[in-house]
């Protein structure tokens, strides 16, 4: 929610098609200021160079509470870091991830996970993802139509991180509520991050009595000089696991599909010419990436940017990747899908020491599902209106609400 703005970036409308807002931002506010409906000033960048500067800057935080003065922190959030109630609460339980951290707590807890999710685990994985996608098109192929989020662009991935963290198959379904609700940032979702915490708890203890071979045994027990992950950590990082691996991917194929079946040209093109997949998943990536902007990042200090801006210690900070990345000060015809563009330097996973871990594997679930599904499915068509399609409304996620298809 924001107060009265000159663009309304949180609308459903801009929600579900937020490009042509994000162009004129882009053409006549680049760097653009909102106070929004909680008093908290927020900056957005839509340019390419500014959100790479931003990602990058040492200035640009992602832990206040440890990072601000505490006068700002009283003045601007109204928190005492020194006071009781800012100890460590069940929302920590979701926030103590390496992507809400700064160095050196960043440091530490990448260099520990990164060893228990490390390049060789996510290649052994490429059999199995190959399998659970051709189950799922079988499944598929006895219809004629179907939702492909549902069908496919969901299951895949949650599969594929259920099982690489151990879940059992009966419980998958009760991650996409817990994950869903705790995404919405509403506080009645506190009951769902208790229930999230207390199944993990137990997940967690079987883990500690015999190490089955998992990741979640893996980031039980990993260390890196020494260091472990303390058990609220875990706890945080498994969240980060259920939500980084599979809510991203499912929008990659989603949106990469819908804009495959709106410009049959690429469709066709990458149907008879299956070694350009690599490439056409990082002009999805582009073009419609599955992430619209980042994750709250805040100036840690007063910060003189350009053309006159002043931004104020305690502001968030918001690079809007989906308006970076049709910057036509960086790439040619940005309004073009074009699944041969080369080179393509999109900033869909992030920039800096935030870059997103899981990109390899988010590449590999992409890659196998775009590529065996229009194997399998040659004619897909569209069965919905463009115009009529909706998405959720998170300013974070660049979700597709449904993508209703014809298979045959």
């Amino acid at each position: 929610m924001t107060s009265q703005s000159k663009y309304d970036v949180w609308g459903q409308a801009t929600r579900n098609n937020p490009h042509p807002l994000y162009r004129q931002m882009r053409e006549n506010d680049p760097v653009f200021r909102v106070i929004d409906g909680m008093g908290q000033t927020v900056w957005f960048f839509t340019r390419y160079d500014d959100s790479v500067s931003i990602l990058k800057d040492k200035r640009s935080i992602k832990n206040p509470r440890k990072s601000l003065s505490v006068d700002v922190l009283q003045k601007r959030f109204g928190i005492d870091p020194n006071a009781d109630n800012n100890n460590q609460s069940m929302w920590d339980v979701v926030n103590l991830h390496m992507l809400n951290q700064d160095p050196p707590d960043h440091t530490r807890l990448r260099g520990i996970v990164h060893k228990a999710f490390t390049p060789q685990r996510v290649r052994d994985l490429q059999p199995r993802i190959e399998q659970i996608a051709s189950d799922l098109l079988d499944a598929m192929a006895h219809k004629s139509d179907g939702d492909l989020v549902e069908d496919f662009a969901f299951p895949l991935p949650i599969t594929v991180i259920a099982e690489m963290l151990g879940i059992p198959v009966k419980d998958r379904d009760r991650f996409r509520k817990w994950t869903s609700a705790i995404l919405s940032g509403d506080m009645s979702s506190m009951e769902m991050i208790m229930e999230f915490v207390q199944y993990m708890n137990a997940m967690i203890e079987l883990r500690h009595e015999e190490d089955t071979g998992d990741i979640l045994s893996a980031l039980v027990r990993v260390e890196d000089n020494g260091q472990t992950l303390d058990h609220m950590e875990l706890l945080s990082m498994i969240f980060l696991l259920l939500v980084a691996g599979h809510e991203t991917t499912v929008n990659l194929i989603a949106n990469g599909m819908l804009d495959l079946l709106q410009h049959p040209d690429q469709f066709e093109m990458l149907r008879k010419n299956p070694d350009l997949t690599n490439q056409a998943i990082e002009e999805m990536l582009r073009y419609n990436g599955p992430v619209d902007g980042t994750t709250n990042r805040w100036a840690s200090d007063d910060m003189e940017w350009r053309d006159g801006h002043v931004i104020k210690a305690g502001d968030v900070l918001i690079p809007l990747l989906l308006a970076a990345d049709r910057d036509p000060d960086v790439f040619d015809d940005p309004e073009t899908f074009d699944i041969t563009r080369n080179p393509n330097p999109h900033i869909a996973f992030g920039h800096g020491i935030h870059f997103c871990l899981g990109a390899p594997l988010a590449r590999m679930e992409g890659n196998i599902a775009i590529s065996q599904l229009i194997d399998r499915f040659p004619n897909l068509s569209l069965n919905i209106d463009p115009a009529k399609i909706k998405r959720g409304n998170s300013l974070l996620l660049h979700t597709l609400s449904a993508l209703p298809i014809s298979y045959q």
